[in-house]
């Protein structure tokens, strides 16, 4: 279980989170949404481990992210990231970009990419390929080492209405605890739970 005490966060004397305390169930489809600048996406920094708040506390499993000894070696076994640019390398195959971010034999990495209907796109260069298929290589990628949490931030925003659809659809069908920042919700359904944010503040 993921779990926040009293965020808080600010950028100088702005602030952009304002005491948020929740809880995220273990394996549940998250969703956070807001409009632009509500925040969202900073909250999604902070669950994540990729940005400290100003203030407050968040535990995974019972255990405070400052008490983590290892962060990144935490970051690469247990989470696993999705953003709106695919960030794939671009002179490295579909296949080397996710085995750059493993240990798995290239067999486990071959059966992943089958059950997203990638196989054939293994051999691939990112610019040889729709921005579909780069952000279901980059699902890939967030998924190889089967982290316990999958953050994805705006996932689909450079996507068509077809292609988010199947991005959303693997995100949600994803064994692990899935957090999404979104700007528009009533597309991603079902969903376990909606978060909603205005000026930095839950609804």
């Amino acid at each position: 279980m993921l779990r926040l005490e009293h965020i808080s966060h600010f950028y100088g004397q702005e602030g952009i989170l304002h005491d948020i305390s929740l809880e995220i169930e273990e394996g549940s489809f998250t969703v956070i949404t807001g409009e632009s600048g509500s925040g969202k996406s900073t909250l999604l920094s902070i669950v994540s481990t990729l940005l400290k708040p100003t203030e407050g506390k968040l535990y995974f499993d019972g255990l405070e992210s400052r008490d983590i000894r290892h962060l990144n070696r935490f970051r690469k076994e247990e989470i696993g990231f999705v953003f709106q640019f695919h960030y794939l390398i671009s002179h490295l195959t579909v296949y080397e970009n996710i085995a750059m971010a493993s240990n798995r034999t290239r067999q486990e990495i071959e059966a992943l990419l089958t059950s997203l209907d990638i196989a054939e796109l293994s051999g691939k260069y990112p610019d040889e390929i729709s921005g579909g298929q780069r952000q279901r290589a980059a699902i890939a990628r967030a998924m190889i080492n089967e982290p316990k949490y999958i953050f994805a931030d705006e996932p689909t925003g450079n996507l068509d209405s077809g292609n988010s659809q199947i991005v959303f659809d693997l995100l949600r069908g994803l064994d692990a605890t899935v957090i999404v920042a979104s700007h528009d919700h009533s597309k991603i359904k079902p969903t376990d739970r909606v978060i909603t944010l205005k000026d930095g503040r839950l609804c």
